[in-house]
């Protein structure tokens, strides 16, 4: 009796750890939303300060965004870090530091959508920036250089893990098209070689699809619609699924970056709703932007003159402009970044912590080890 009771007090931590892992992972990554670009988009859509969804989650931390060799990264770097918890160097997509860009391969490094491949969830990427895009790139593809665009996009035909990413949705069709003819290659041909149809609107998605790849002319297509398209199809695997949805907030045309903020929120605040308690929530920025709240009443316009000025600055051939209340310059920065977080695993989210230390968070939350 007494070696019976031992055990069940031993299996009791397990059963309870199994509990409170994540079935799904949610990452949200908003291209150059840094702190500041957050404070300023509450601003601009509500009138004051801490007013934005993403500013509720329950679990807020910092993160630092240093690469392998600059305190001040781009995407490639600062995506490949939080997705496979090693840095590189800038411009380089998901290889190790060993890597030289455009000039040698390093050590591809296995991302956290590659562990979900490799264990049967399903996996998807949303993002208004191009598919081939740095931060896209990182999560299914290993260059040495982020330019490589028809390079990349052929590597989601040919995963390391699994069958590949099962939805991708987003921009870049222009971009990416002429890339793969300057290789020889067809865009539509090598979805139909592979058996992946490649459209161009949600529409166009069967209804009992469970495989997608949608690319559109622009980058104007609305998110919202995009993570209820792909939560339809992911949320069909009984093993649950890994997703990532990036915005681009960068700032150098300040009213447009701040309204790509806004509808970020608005998709954190969405899936917030629209997924369960089974799912973790992460948002965070791969890198921060040179934009500092400078000065401004409370109850002004929070952009009032911000079209002049910017305008002006363009014709002077400027990459720099002041309003009252902001001060913008058209440069990635190295401070550090909002982690905001929901769900099984959330708090692991707190304090001061490193790039890297958030593929550990995803990572521990499903359960598994590196």
């Amino acid at each position: 009796m007494r070696i019976l009771v031992v055990t069940l007090a031993l299996l009791v931590p397990l059963t309870l750890s199994a509990q409170d892992r994540a079935k799904n992972v949610v990452l949200f990554l908003a291209d150059a939303g840094g702190l500041s670009t957050i404070a300023s988009a509450s601003l601009h859509a509500h009138g004051e300060q801490n007013r934005l969804f993403l500013q509720q989650l329950p679990y807020i931390g910092l993160s630092d965004t240093t690469n392998a060799s600059s305190l001040v990264t781009d995407s490639s770097a600062g995506m490949t870090a939080i997705v496979t918890g090693v840095r590189t160097h800038s411009g380089v997509v998901a290889q190790g530091a060993d890597a030289v860009r455009g000039k040698q391969d390093g050590t591809p490094l296995k991302t956290i959508l590659e562990y979900a491949e490799e264990r049967g969830l399903s996996t998807g990427v949303i993002s208004n920036d191009s598919l081939t895009g740095a931060t896209p790139a990182s999560t299914y593809a290993h260059a040495n250089d982020r330019g490589k665009s028809a390079e990349i996009f052929q590597q989601a035909f040919a995963p390391r893990f699994g069958d590949g990413v099962d939805v991708m949705i987003g921009s870049g069709r222009p971009g990416i098209t002429k890339a793969l003819s300057a290789a020889g290659l067809d865009l539509d041909a090598l979805g139909q070689r592979h058996g992946r149809p490649i459209l161009s609107s949600l529409d166009q998605i069967p209804p009992d699809a469970s495989r997608t790849i949608v690319l559109f002319e622009t980058n104007t297509f609305d998110v919202i619609a995009a993570i209820d398209a792909a939560h339809r199809i992911l949320s069909k695997n009984p093993k649950g699924y890994f997703l990532m949805v990036e915005v681009d907030t960068h700032t150098n045309n300040l009213r447009a970056g701040l309204d790509r903020m806004v509808v970020m929120d608005k998709a954190v605040e969405h899936t917030s709703r629209l997924v369960g308690s089974d799912t973790l929530l992460l948002f965070t920025a791969d890198h921060s932007f040179d934009i500092q709240v400078r000065g401004g009443r409370v109850g002004n316009e929070f952009l009032a003159g911000a079209d002049d000025a910017q305008a002006k600055a363009a014709e002077e051939k400027r990459r720099d402009f002041r309003i009252d209340t902001v001060r913008v310059d058209n440069a990635h920065t190295g401070e550090p970044v909002v982690v905001a977080a929901r769900g099984p695993g959330a708090a692991r989210v707190k304090g001061f912590m490193k790039n890297t230390d958030l593929f550990r968070v995803m990572l521990d939350a499903f359960g598994w080890t590196p």
